[in-house]
């Protein structure tokens, strides 16, 4: 990988690290997470499940808000303060730049989700332990085992808007970037609803509207809560792998092509 990738990656992973939104989102969701033990006290038999999804939910939400508004004005915020150009200035290309950027900002947003996580499943493992009366292996190949594979394909999506919020911050500014990313997430979760209105329909209009469903990513494929993702297969799970790369890679190969063409001043 080029060293000024990585040098950008670097100096981005501790731009947001130093942010105090950074340690508010972390230690707000690490709080929800435990506090999640409490909301399923009245669960009857279900606690286990109820928390996971919770969890997972918060973590995914609070990583998905974070990435937004870490990479919302990443590059805009160079081209408004003129950073950008003692950056090209070096031999830096502008690939390069947005490539890193994009690296940093995920980086950062991975130490949250990753500490996030283990506090979930270690908990989890705990109770299984302390309910059942097992070891905290056995009680990790129950449940933490799954658990850690339902996180692995939840923070897929996080790296999708992540890569959205990194391309529109070369043309729009913070809120601006935060609308479309709200936009591109919503749609994206109601994927399936809006295919099934128009094959209902049957008329041209599912036609017309085919290329926004190639265009928006499906992220409801990635939802790791429920039942739903319990009966998924390998062979999908890793379809849904190989979609999220070649969907990142389409939206950063996309906003370098478009970043060559803006004027740096």
């Amino acid at each position: 990988m080029n060293k000024g990738i990585l040098a950008i990656a670097g100096n981005t992973a501790r731009d947001v690290m130093r942010q105090t939104v950074f340690y508010l989102i972390a230690g707000g969701g690490v709080a929800l997470v435990l506090c999640s033990f409490f909301f399923t006290m009245f669960a009857f038999g279900e606690e286990s499940r109820m928390i996971r999804d919770m969890g997972i939910s918060t973590i995914t939400m609070c990583c998905l808000t974070l990435a937004s508004l870490s990479a919302a004005n990443t590059i805009s915020r160079e081209l408004e303060k003129g950073t950008i150009v003692t950056l090209l200035s070096k031999p830096i290309g502008k690939h390069a730049i947005i490539v890193g950027k994009f690296l940093g900002i995920l980086a950062a947003v991975s130490v949250v989700f990753i500490i996030m996580g283990v506090i979930l499943v270690c908990s989890l493992c705990i109770q299984a332990s302390l309910d059942e009366h097992i070891g905290f292996f056995a009680a990790f190949a129950q449940v933490g085992r799954s658990t850690g594979f339902q996180l692995v394909i939840s923070f897929l999506p996080i790296a999708i808007l992540c890569a959205v919020a990194t391309a529109g911050s070369i043309f729009l500014g913070m809120i601006s970037n935060l609308c479309c990313c709200m936009v591109v997430y919503v749609f994206g979760n109601l994927m399936s609803l809006f295919q099934g209105a128009l094959r209902m329909k049957g008329d041209w209009s599912a036609w017309c509207l085919s290329p926004f469903f190639v265009l928006f990513p499906n992220l409801e494929e990635f939802s790791a809560v429920g039942e739903k993702f319990g009966s998924l297969s390998l062979h999908h799970v890793a379809l849904l792998m190989i979609y999220a790369v070649l969907y990142i890679t389409f939206v950063i190969v996309l906003s370098c092509e478009f970043f060559d063409t803006k004027e740096c001043r």
